[in-house]
């Protein structure tokens, strides 16, 4: 199924209008079930289409109900359906969500640390690296350099290199698929990457990383005070307005090599 569709508009400039046709990104809904018996899995996603089985993967992981070592269960997915055969789903996500949702459909949430969830890995980095990725870190965006409309999750290594990266209309979509595809080909948990993410940093982003075991998150956005609160419980580092050559740790600085060079 295609990622983008075209669409008619007409595009206005200060001297006159004229017709045109954008490429969109599509965003289109994702029916879940399971084993339980009430079918229930998440609800209906929004989300861009392909990837559907990493998207899947990375929100159980996500959820708390696929855990590191696990293993994962039998995924059927069919015209933008999807069933996993598993039954003891206890995730309270359950309700309807667009391709924005992360916490909705949650109940009695709560800032504080994650049960079965420690502190991340004791590894370090140099402050160059960081740059290194920033000037790079909108690379391999090519749904988003064909619509405008898409948010991005990338995967990169301890020297800088991009090893994956995902995209969707919804920017937790994004890091869930990335999640799911190194689930899937084996490359896990995520404990000595780094991940860059094209939106804020939000609660349930910083979640994601610590399930996943990523010890270093970084956003040309801002994060929000939940976010850093969590961030700081679990000792991930904390890394946001990467852009140009400037970034602002919030917590972990420990990890970073010649932080207080960073002006």
């Amino acid at each position: 199924m295609d990622e983008t569709n075209q669409r008619p508009g007409i595009k206005y400039s200060i001297e006159k209008s004229a017709p045109t046709i954008d490429s969109i990104a599509v965003e289109i809904p994702l029916q879940t079930t399971s084993d339980r018996n009430d079918r229930k899995l998440y609800g209906t996603l929004m989300r861009t289409p392909g990837k559907d089985m990493e998207l899947i993967i990375g929100l159980m992981i996500s959820s708390g109900d696929l855990l590191v070592n696990e293993q994962i269960p039998e995924v059927t997915i069919s015209s933008n359906i999807v069933h996993v055969a598993i039954s003891n789903i206890h995730s309270e996500r359950l309700l309807n969500s667009t391709s924005s949702c992360g916490i909705c459909g949650r109940e009695n949430i709560e800032i504080v640390p994650i049960p079965d969830c420690g502190t991340m890995p004791k590894i370090h980095i140099n402050s160059d690296i960081i740059r290194k990725i920033i000037q790079k870190i909108g690379n391999g965006q090519d749904l988003f350099q064909s619509t405008g409309g898409t948010h991005a999750a990338a995967l990169w290594n301890l020297d800088g290199e991009m090893l994956s990266i995902m995209e969707d209309v919804g920017r937790h979509n994004a890091f869930d698929k990335l999640i799911g595809h190194q689930r899937i080909i084996g490359q896990w948990p995520m404990s000595t990457c780094i991940v860059s993410l094209s939106g804020r940093i939000s609660y349930e982003m910083v979640e994601k990383a610590i399930r996943s075991n990523v010890p270093i998150l970084i956003s040309v956005g801002s994060a929000t005070t939940a976010a850093i609160d969590l961030a700081s419980f679990h000792d991930l580092t904390l890394i946001v307005f990467a852009r140009d050559h400037r970034f602002t740790c919030m917590t972990g600085t420990h990890r970073i090599i010649n932080a207080d060079d960073v002006k």
